[in-house]
């Protein structure tokens, strides 16, 4: 027909001679795309069950060792953020930045610390329970510091979250009381509250700053701090409200010797006074490497694939999961196999819990999505500018031409997720709102010699009636500049005013 006639016409190099070809080649990319998402879901998932599952038993192996463990899941992150930031850790050493990577990382040291310590007599179940906790508290601070709005259905649903909570705790639910004991439960549970602060600071800490910040620097001096802050904690396991667990602070430097030899020499140094009503645990050192290695891998995972998730899908996503992450949650600490002696089957108190809670996540993310379309959210573009052309001037609401173009040099802000250094997944990934840099304009010469290259038409001098006409190239010139076809005959590009680069 005369349509595909014209349509074979167009030259093959400009990429639209054969779009069957195209169409094929565009859906297998977005086949590979979809695939490739979905095994980051899965493997978030995985690894996420993983984390929550085996930060319990990491806090059971290791239960007299509560601080060596904050300290132990955090350090591990200051050399590897130490290698990806390089020199910025230094060029960004400056005292008002120092000051907001002081302030996350206190916050959240301290969360780590009463999570932790918490977790030690918090049952799995109550911990997947308790930690749901930190959305309602967000919402609260970020109320009160930031005077944000939220949707009805988000105060909504951080209402039955809370319902859920107490539930749990006035029915018995969450594992029973068998592996609960209050005091543990409120550390557990007041771990949220620095936490949704450290999250609110978060979203305002650079909303002063123009430049460009590398976020591993960000995080490099974040878990220095956070490991400086699990020294200053050291008091908090003083309190006379720990009762066995309680440990002087002349004892506590014996912690990291105790905590080193359990760990990596798997030498018991508790085995006197302990194992009873109203005294501390014993140590089974022989098989606590196990459970440490296993949650620090699933840390990890569960971080990068945090990332990758949102870098190929939506922070929605990574959202969904963590709700699925729950009940998968809570059935695996009942499941011999993964908990063996420590599982508790969940029961119908559990389930009703859950099944509360998980409508109330439900309700508060579904108001988010209508807020968000009611007021669509201006961070989000990843470009320095709004890139969007104008309205034409014959639309009603366009300005006129004399009139300044509004918000086209509106900066614009984007949300990179943060790793999570230690404790239980958050329902939500932590976040850090920065200013993206500015796009720089192509010049007039390079829109030019670009335009040119997606033509295949470098150079008029290029046509065979022409050609004669070139100049030699000269042998100065790199020749990965020329055209594998025709190096020898490259015309000089200092004519036409047309760049090699």
């Amino acid at each position: 027909s005369f349509a595909r006639a014209a349509w074979g016409a167009f030259p093959t190099r400009i990429g639209v001679g054969e779009p069957p070809a195209m169409t094929s080649a565009v859906q297998d990319a977005e086949r590979s795309q979809r695939i490739r998402l979905a095994l980051y879901a899965f493997c978030l998932l995985a690894s996420s069950v993983g984390n929550q599952v085996y930060f319990k038993r990491m806090t059971s192996a290791m239960p007299n060792y509560g601080w060596y463990l904050t300290q132990l899941s955090t350090f591990v992150y200051v050399p590897i953020f130490a290698v990806l930031a390089g020199t910025g850790t230094v060029q960004h050493a400056k005292p008002g930045l120092l000051f907001k990577f002081a302030t996350m990382g206190v916050f959240d040291g301290l969360s780590g610390t009463l999570m932790v310590l918490g977790g030690v007599h918090t049952s799995g179940t109550m911990q997947v329970l308790l930690s749901q906790a930190v959305i309602p508290t967000t919402i609260l601070f970020s109320v009160l510091l930031l005077r944000k709005k939220y949707h009805f259905l988000q105060h909504s649903g951080a209402g039955i979250i809370v319902m859920g909570i107490i539930l749990a705790k006035a029915t018995g639910g969450g594992g029973g009381s068998a592996g609960n004991l209050v005091a543990f439960n409120a550390i557990f549970f007041a771990a949220v509250i620095p936490s949704a602060i450290s999250s609110v600071f978060k979203e305002v800490a650079f909303k002063g700053f123009d430049g460009d910040l590398d976020v591993n620097v960000l995080q490099f001096w974040v878990a220095a701090f956070q490991f400086v802050t699990n020294f200053l904690a050291m008091p908090i396991y003083t309190l006379s409200v720990l009762g066995p667990q309680r440990v002087p602070l002349s004892e506590m430097p014996a912690l990291i010797t105790g905590g080193t030899g359990c760990l990596f020499f798997l030498r018991d140094q508790v085995v006197m006074d302990c194992g009873f009503a109203g005294e501390r645990p014993c140590d089974h050192c022989a098989d606590a490497w196990a459970p440490v290695a296993l949650y620090l891998s699933f840390n990890v995972l569960f971080n990068v694939f945090t990332i990758l998730v949102i870098k190929h899908g939506s922070a929605a996503l990574s959202f969904l999961i963590s709700t699925l992450r729950m009940p998968l949650a809570a059935f695996a600490f009942g499941s011999p196999m993964i908990m063996g002696s420590d599982a508790v089957p969940p029961g119908p108190k559990d389930v009703l819990c859950l099944v509360v809670i998980i409508a109330g996540l439900c309700t508060y993310r579904y108001g988010g999505v209508l807020l968000q379309r009611r007021e669509p959210i201006e961070f989000a573009s990843p470009g320095g500018y709004d890139e969007s052309p104008p309205q034409s001037p014959g639309s009603a609401s366009s300005p006129s031409l004399a009139a300044p173009l509004k918000g086209r040099r509106k900066p614009k802000w984007a949300f990179l997720p943060l790793f999570s250094t230690g404790g239980v997944p958050s329902s939500e990934p932590a976040f850090v709102q920065v200013r993206v840099a500015k796009v720089v304009p192509r010049s007039a010469v390079r829109v030019r010699h670009d335009l040119y290259h997606r033509l295949g038409a470098a150079s008029p001098l290029n046509s065979p009636q022409y050609r004669h006409l070139s100049p030699p190239p000269s042998p100065n010139l790199n020749p990965m500049h020329y055209n594998d076809a025709h190096q020898s005959e490259q015309a000089d590009f200092s004519i036409t005013g047309l760049g090699q680069n």
